[in-house]
């Protein structure tokens, strides 16, 4: 789209499941053509995975990967290997999500493709930590969760780690690989040339916790004051059985919401060391009325606090949360597997001639 940040970008996505599709996800809604090459017969792993919609995909893959377009190259081959090189060329991104060396024993050298096109981007988003002593570990959003740390932290009282509610690593790194390819992109515009960018989800979820390293380096339990240590930053359930946020986080608000409940004894409490006790005490308030009673008090008094809703309550949001000139939001359903294949290579150069002879190799479908 004319007038998209992004407008005239190009980025072959080779990544599988949730955070390279996450990060061209952002790329596409700031106006970049993604291009998703996908092995032919399987292609992302995510695509399969049920449950299924009734167009046969899972709706997670639909949701990253509306908008984009399915090449299906086969990258055992050498003809498949050659094309993706040709594809290259006329490209300003690849992102790949390989475990480390294989790409090496596929035969395609990263380095090759950026000496073939001086000005390309590549991005590998890798789970743990390039280097370290698990770099070519299998692992999930749950093992770089727990050997970052992240897993150790959790609300107040419980004493278990829980699986995370939301897949934090797989997240961050596709937010990380967005924001490192736009710089990246910046940066070949002014120097004309590309660089590598190496990222594992392992210290994506690690540059999150900067503020629970910060209060463990201080003495304290990391995070705490956010995870229910303090009365007044806590979910509270209701006289109808619905639950309360309050998030009383500072003094000025503790002192709002003392005053809306009408309990000024309360207000001296706020640096309570017995926060548990407080606590209970605010929870046998609550219980008399309903959440809504207490939201619109509460909110009347200017106090941080909201009712707890599900997804299905809770409105939709854009993949991209800001406003910019320019921005697009997706409107084609994602593609079919290799449904692409023909027409982009057609209109990158190829004959039909060529064509015919990739596919008598096996290299497309």
């Amino acid at each position: 789209m004319d007038g998209s940040p992004l407008d005239g970008t190009r980025i072959l996505d080779l990544s599988r499941l949730l955070p390279g599709p996450y990060a061209t996800l952002l790329l596409a809604c700031l106006g970049a053509e993604v291009v998703k090459i996908e092995a032919p017969g399987e292609g992302d792993y995510l695509r399969g995975l049920p449950p299924l919609d009734a167009d046969g995909m899972n709706p997670v893959f639909s949701a990253l990967n509306r908008g984009k377009r399915s090449v299906a190259l086969n990258l055992r081959t050498p003809d498949g290997r050659a094309a993706l090189m040709r594809l290259a060329k006329q490209a300003d991104v690849l992102v790949e999500s390989f475990r480390p060396g294989v790409l090496a024993r596929l035969g395609i050298d990263l380095t090759a493709l950026r000496e073939a096109n001086p000005r390309l981007v590549t991005c590998s988003i890798s789970g743990y930590a390039p280097g370290g002593p698990a770099a070519e570990r299998a692992g999930h959003d749950l093992t770089y969760e727990a050997l970052a740390g992240a897993l150790d932290l959790r609300p107040v009282g419980v004493k278990e780690p829980q699986p995370p509610a939301l897949p934090l690593a797989d997240l961050a790194g596709g937010l990380f690989a967005a924001l490192a390819i736009l710089s990246a992109l910046l940066a070949a515009q002014r120097s004309g040339r590309g660089r590598h960018i190496a990222l594992s989800l392992e210290e994506s979820i690690g540059a999150l916790l900067i503020a629970e390293r910060a209060e463990a380096a201080a003495g304290g339990r990391p995070g705490n004051w956010l995870r229910g240590a303090r009365a007044g930053y806590r979910l509270y359930r209701c006289g109808d059985g619905r639950w309360l946020a309050l998030a009383a986080l500072e003094a000025k608000f503790w002192l709002a919401f003392c005053q809306a409940v009408g309990r000024p004894e309360w207000i001296a409490r706020f640096a309570d060391a017995d926060q548990q006790t407080l606590a209970e005490e605010l929870a046998a308030l609550f219980v008399l009325k309903p959440a809504v009673e207490w939201v619109e008090l509460l909110q009347r008094g200017d106090v941080p606090c909201d009712l707890v809703l599900s997804l299905a309550e809770a409105r939709d949001y854009r993949p991209l949360p800001f406003a910019l000139t320019g921005m697009v939001e997706p409107s084609r359903s994602a593609p079919a597997l290799g449904a692409d294949t023909e027409a982009f290579l057609l209109a990158t150069g190829y004959s039909a001639a060529e064509l015919r002879a990739l596919r008598s190799v096996g290299a497309i479908p």
